[in-house]
């Protein structure tokens, strides 16, 4: 006769997806709702990868414990010109307007007082965002994707592994 058409116990996507697939009941509750979501900096982690060279890119990333990483920033940023650019960020959508971006890009900040800023073209988003963390930081972030010969230098993205870090303030 068969086995009823019920679901395994909640797994991995790749699990949920083949129940699907099998037309077998997956009415489990979401594991967060997003109106209600809260984020949870206990179950965190926050990694940076260092640059492979001067001017090279850099990226910090926020994860899950299952190592999602849900915010994510690569940068650049060269002394000797005195230049840096954010090439791309992202958080997630329950983890958005929790502060992950305004954390990360001060954390790319760092150090670099008196740097002249730009971004790759924005999302509606980010037009969103950039002003906001203007007016917050006092710097301006112009969709110029302004580059130096530093920062187009031929190099390996990331040689060194991640370097796990406390959570940059809020």
């Amino acid at each position: 006769m068969g086995a009823p058409n019920t679901a395994r116990p909640r797994g991995s996507l790749w699990s949920r997806l083949v129940d699907v697939f099998h037309g077998r009941d997956t009415a489990v509750a979401a594991p967060f709702n997003s109106l209600e979501w809260k984020a949870d900096p206990a179950t965190e982690t926050w990694y940076h990868l260092p640059p492979s060279a001067p001017a090279g890119m850099q990226e910090i990333q926020a994860r899950e414990p299952d190592g999602y990483d849900f915010a994510r920033l690569v940068w650049q940023s060269c002394a000797v010109c005195r230049l840096g650019l954010i090439r791309k960020i992202r958080v997630t959508g329950p983890w958005q307007r929790h502060g992950y971006g305004s954390r990360m890009v001060r954390f790319a900040l760092r150090g670099c007082d008196g740097y002249r800023w730009t971004t790759t073209p924005q999302s509606e988003d980010a037009r969103a965002f950039f002003p906001v963390l203007t007016a917050s930081t006092g710097v301006a972030f112009p969709r110029d994707s302004e580059l130096c010969e530093h920062m187009r230098a031929r190099e390996p993205r990331f040689s060194r592994p991640g370097q796990r870090l406390d959570p940059p303030p809020e």
